[in-house]
């Protein structure tokens, strides 16, 4: 083991767009492995040297130094070390309410997991940025939540060169996704969101769900208390004030869905984060 597992995981980023759960390096001994078992999160490992072998989706792919791997949320994984040559692999798991919208923008697939060497050495380069740039002060999580989108950025723009716009009605729901982060603190109804795009309200529910894995009222709420946690921890305003400004008539039922959401009432959140 060259570094120790690192675990970014914080309560109020379950309804963050895209964050580092965790991060490592590994030197696995002959036959190691994980699994079958199942992740909760995307998980892309890279293999520095050796080999190994990862199960997926019921396909077997044998791996060397320069390939890639990635897991999926709740799809049954196992991976191990070859006995002569054990790998040394680095990875990231990462999750967010866009995670998956970028993973579907990239080579990547639940049908295909493994990216084959490219030989441009780019991949493994923002994996260690990605790692070397853990801590527990704020500007780490910044910093490695930058350097996650750098990864991103660059799978995506791997996979798009030289291909058609997607017409698969994924824009549908990300033009309707946008419109709530930009009219969040107004009186949003599902029913006026689908008038305003000329969708039934099934249609656009199943278009959510495809794109964001939760529908749009779901959408909606969890953008709502993300809102409500930055000014609850970088602001004096009372509870009825954010409750207001994040698009709740009444703050008692703002309280009820963030403790649900959250685990704590919005005033021990404010107590706990505010500087």
């Amino acid at each position: 083991m060259e570094g120790p597992y690192k675990d970014s995981r914080k309560l109020e980023r379950r309804t963050a767009s895209l964050f580092v759960q965790n991060t490592g390096r590994q030197q696995c001994g002959a036959g190691y492995g994980w699994g079958p078992g199942v992740r909760d999160h995307f998980i892309l490992h890279h293999v520095l040297s050796g080999r190994g072998t990862c199960v997926m989706g019921g396909q077997s792919h044998e791996l060397q130094a320069g390939d890639s791997f990635l897991i999926f949320p709740d799809t049954t994984v196992h991976y191990f070390a070859d006995r002569e040559e054990p790998w040394e692999y680095i990875w990231v798991g990462f999750n967010g309410m866009d995670a998956g919208r970028y993973v579907e923008m990239t080579a990547f697939s639940p049908q295909s997991p493994v990216l084959r060497d490219t030989g441009d050495g780019r991949l493994p380069q923002f994996l260690e940025e990605v790692y070397r740039a853990y801590g527990t002060a704020v500007w780490d999580s910044l910093a490695m939540t930058g350097r996650l989108y750098g990864l991103l950025s660059y799978l995506v723009a791997s996979a798009q060169q030289g291909l058609p716009p997607r017409r698969d009605g994924a824009d549908c729901a990300e033009a309707a996704a946008d419109y709530i982060i930009s009219h969040y603190a107004e009186a949003i109804t599902v029913e006026q969101l689908a008038e305003h795009f000329s969708l039934s309200h099934s249609s656009l529910y199943r278009k959510f769900m495809r794109r964001f894995q939760r529908s749009p009222k779901r959408f909606l709420l969890e953008y709502r208390i993300e809102r409500a946690c930055q000014l609850l921890s970088a602001t004096d305003h009372s509870v009825q004030e954010v409750s207001t400004s994040v698009g709740f008539d009444d703050p008692f039922y703002f309280s009820r869905v963030f403790k649900e959401m959250m685990g704590v009432s919005p005033r021990q959140y404010a107590n706990r984060y505010r500087k």
